[in-house]
């Protein structure tokens, strides 16, 4: 079982989703854990520097992953959290924490943070009150309150001074009482104490018994009672408050905490911020447009209060910052509120509320989706982005906004970024075109913009049954199939025996390379190692090479890419005590000069970041990560094409590099994997033969296939069982480019939504679809017959031969069979079965035998 572990939060970029903790009891090495959104228990938790957190610890190659990661305290203690007293223990001032010894024996964990009186300054041996929380620590204590400190206050000037030795007497008594469950003799006790030797402690204590017991009118009695006889007294209006809040007597409640609160200021003690936000509790609850306004001007006085405290600025907790933030855009516009109401009446617990920068525009909701129906219909869940527009014209920029803010929310886990709501004040027919253009688009990857007008908000009867309605109009107009783009995260599916050989070889520092037919995924899970990467606190620097600007013949550029690359990631990881001299200093390519040493700087840069990783005391220990994706973009080939000017030197210089230091990892991509096995270019020495650890990308397995059409299916309304995905696998053979177009041919056959998918309906349009897909097959043919024209000759024999060869056969035909066998393999475009040789591929293997894509290039 892992374990868990306390720390601090030192610091956390809510924007990046990205941060460290400073745990309680580090081990060597590991003095700073880092911590991802992903690692959260909730990924709409907004840390902050100082939190008090609770961690499971994983053990991985590079050290511990704290995993899990959630408040020590909750920021809500549940109506019925059990009230106990006691006394402090023991102390750990260096870690502002201690521990409590109860009045049962049982030891309690507390922070300072959990002290009502921030000024205060507990010692061992002080009574407290407080409220009782379970981790998996142990029992953890919140709201706690030193009695010595409530005694201090006043009591009024008409009663004889209390004998202390006396009233301790009586509540050790009553507590022992209480302990044993004599609750008769215990309420004796109490009552004998109150008459003889009252004490604000002895109250507290009184009450809380009975409100454990569920006996809060008798708790609200004892109350009453001591507030007659300690007017003065701040902390018992506090309790009485709540308690009269839990009861449901909200005007009680406001009465109790006004009085406070007066107490608070004129007594000058640390509680007003404590009872400024009770008071604005009480006006969200009430929700009237006036209260909402009473509880944001209630809302900004404790946060004046709180930023100004004695012991520093403290910010609201996070359950009020939010209802603030809800309340601010629910009074800001009409729409607001009406979003709010119909987010509540659909279910949806709320996660963050942010009105924009021009408040009066409109305001970000995100909410968490956990309704089973919207998983199964559409493929939704987690974090989902409403933005509701207060005006009325939505322009392109708009939705150009929602996209970043889904892309950025999206990569770091907060939302689906492949799904957006908008609410809009109506739906011109301009506005309409343009979102079914987007979600009709092939071209890009862009969440899907589904738009809810107000009045179909304001005239729903059932929140959830107008919010399908909508969707199904629009995410079943979605091609979820047709994207050509790289994916990584959400839209990721299998390939964990690659991701395994890659994090393997990030984590033992070999230097690797990814190979594979053209689409089968390389530039995918190059995105998708970059994203898990830098989850665990790697520096990746990723460059596709087929983003090089054409005029660019050498290697100068690409230093100056990945030098501001490793400046930007380092930054993002705390890296620090480098001098940069390419990303700080050159934002711009063009403003590098001509004489620049730019080769040189990148090493300077290089050399000082691996000497902060080697003696950073983060954990994991990061590595720094080369990957350089579409790799012949640089290489001399056969067909005359010439290599970067400076590619022998780059590659020399990157292998040195490797092979000096371990936390140095490359990584190139390529359809050819001549970079690794070829030993001379242009009759010279290839610097980098046989370097990379050849990892060959294989297509899907059969159950990869299946997640990967099921879910995007689900997506469009198309149900695709697993005896359809059986044929889809036979025909594609798992390879994913051509399994997503094959779906895609035919989701545009079969328009009807929703649409249950036969194994029939997809063998009738295979020969139309051969038509539509065979442009893609010869790309692939092409790539063969420059590349690897033997391994072409063994395809095309297999299919004259009638669809399988013995292997004895094969190795004739195709050269150098050793090596062009590990490729037919590697590619996975032959398998292997009792000694015979197929084509893996099945729509391939079609598509030659009608005698296309034969030709050599």
């Amino acid at each position: 079982m892992k374990a868990y572990a306390r720390g601090t939060v030192e610091n956390y970029d809510d924007r990046g989703g990205y941060g460290f903790i400073l745990p309680d009891e580090p081990a060597d090495g590991e003095e700073k854990l880092i911590v991802h959104r992903r690692s959260l228990r909730s990924v709409a938790l907004v840390l902050r520097s100082g939190d008090r957190v609770v961690y499971q610890k994983e053990s991985v190659p590079r050290g511990t992953l704290a995993t899990d990661v959630h408040l020590e305290v909750p920021d809500e203690t549940s109506e019925s959290s059990e009230t106990r007293d006691g006394t402090i223990a023991t102390i750990e001032t260096s870690l502002s924490c201690g521990t409590i010894r109860d009045s049962a024996g049982a030891t309690i964990f507390f922070s300072f943070a959990e002290l009502l009186d921030k000024d205060a300054s507990p010692q061992p041996g002080d009574r407290v009150t407080f409220t009782v929380v379970k981790n998996e620590l142990g029992f953890q204590a919140r709201d706690l309150s030193l009695d010595t400190s409530v005694q201090a206050e006043s009591r009024g000037t008409d009663r004889e001074p209390v004998a202390p030795k006396a009233a301790a007497e009586i509540l050790a008594q009553a507590i022992l009482a209480r302990d044993n469950r004599q609750f008769a003799e215990a309420e004796r006790l109490y009552e004998r104490g109150l008459e003889k030797f009252p004490t604000v402690q002895l109250a507290t204590s009184y009450a809380a018994m009975q409100k454990n017991r569920n006996r809060r009118a008798e708790a609200m009695r004892i109350y009453q009672k001591c507030i007659a006889l300690f007017p003065n007294n701040s902390k018992l209006r506090d309790d009485a408050g709540n308690l009269a809040y839990s009861m449901g007597d909200s005007n009680l409640a406001l009465r109790y905490f006004e009085e406070g609160l007066r107490l608070a200021r004129q007594n000058e003690t640390a509680n007003e911020g404590i009872f400024l936000l009770a008071i604005a509790r009480i006006y969200i609850k009430k929700g009237t447009h006036l209260d909402l306004k009473k509880a944001l001007e209630t809302y900004q006085a404790a946060e004046r209060v709180l930023a100004h405290s004695k012991t520093g600025k403290q910010a609201l907790p996070r359950s009020d910052l939010l209802a603030m933030q809800v309340a601010s855009v629910r009074i800001q516009h009409h729409r607001g509120n009406v979003a709010f109401e119909f987010i509540q009446k659909a279910g949806f617990k709320m996660l963050r509320a942010q009105l924009f920068d021009q408040a009066t525009a409109g305001a970000d909701f995100v909410v968490e989706v956990d309704r089973p129906e919207l998983l199964e219909s559409y493929g939704i869940a987690g974090g989902l982005l409403i933005r509701c527009f207060f005006k009325s014209d939505i322009t392109r920029s708009d939705l150009e906004g929602i996209d970043r803010v889904a892309k950025i929310e999206g990569e770091s886990g907060l939302v689906d970024e492949q799904v957006a709501i908008v609410i809009v004040s109506s739906l011109p027919e301009t506005l309409q075109s343009t979102l079914f253009r987007r979600i009709e688009d092939r071209t890009r990857s862009v969440p899907a913009i589904v738009p809810l007008t107000q009045s179909e908000l304001e005239t729903s009867l059932d929140a959830m049954a107008t919010l399908r309605t909508v969707l199904d109009q629009w995410l079943y107009r979605r091609d979820l199939f047709a994207l050509n783009s790289p994916v990584s995260g959400r839209r990721f599916f299998g390939r964990e025996k690659p991701l395994a050989e890659l994090r393997d070889a990030i984590s033992t520092g070999t230097a690797a390379g990814i190979f594979g037919l053209r689409k089968v995924g390389k530039t995918s899970i190059l995105k998708e190692v970059e994203r898990r990467g830098t989850e665990a606190g790697d520096i990746v620097l990723y460059v596709d090479l087929l983003r090089v600007p054409a005029d660019v013949a050498n290697t100068r550029w690409l230093y100056w890419k990945l030098g501001a690359e490793l400046h930007r990631s380092s930054i993002k990881v705390g890296l620090k005590g480098v001098k940069w001299r390419i990303g700080q200093a050159f934002p711009d390519f063009l403003d590098v000069p001509a004489d620049f040493p730019i080769a040189t700087a990148f090493d300077s840069d290089l050399t000082q970041a691996l000497k902060a990783i080697e003696q950073s005391a983060s954990s994991p220990k990061p590595k720094i990560v080369l990957m350089l994706d579409e790799i012949e973009r640089l290489l001399p080939n056969g067909l005359g094409k010439e290599g970067f000017g400076g590619f022998f030197d780059f590659f020399s210089y990157i292998r040195g590099v490797s092979q000096e230091s371990a936390d140095f990892v490359p990584i190139v991509t390529g359809a050819n994997a001549a970079i690794a096995e070829v030993s001379q270019f242009d009759r010279k020495d290839n610097p980098v033969f046989n370097f990379f650890r050849e990892i060959y990308l294989p297509l899907l397995q059969p159950k990869e296939l299946t997640t990967m059409v099921q879910v995007l299916g689900r997506g469009m309304g198309i149900n695709i069982p697993a005896n359809a995905c059986e044929l889809i696998f036979r025909l594609t053979g798992g390879h994913p480019f051509f399994t997503r177009q094959l779906c895609s041919f035919l989701s545009e056959q079969h328009t009807q939504r929703p649409l249950n998918v036969r194994p029939e309906m997809i063998e009738s349009l295979t020969d139309r679809y051969l038509e539509v897909a065979g442009k893609d097959f010869q790309e692939v043919l092409d790539r063969f017959s420059r590349d690897y024209p033997d391994e072409l000759d063994a395809c095309v024999a297999i299919v004259e031969a009638g669809g399988t060869l013995p292997i004895k056969e094969l190795v004739k035909k195709s050269g150098d069979s050793r090596v062009n066998l590990r490729h037919l393999l590697g590619y996975q475009i032959v398998k292997l079965m009792d000694d015979n040789a197929s084509i893996s591929i099945e729509l391939l293997r079609r598509w030659l035998q009608l005698g296309q894509g034969i030709t050599r290039g």
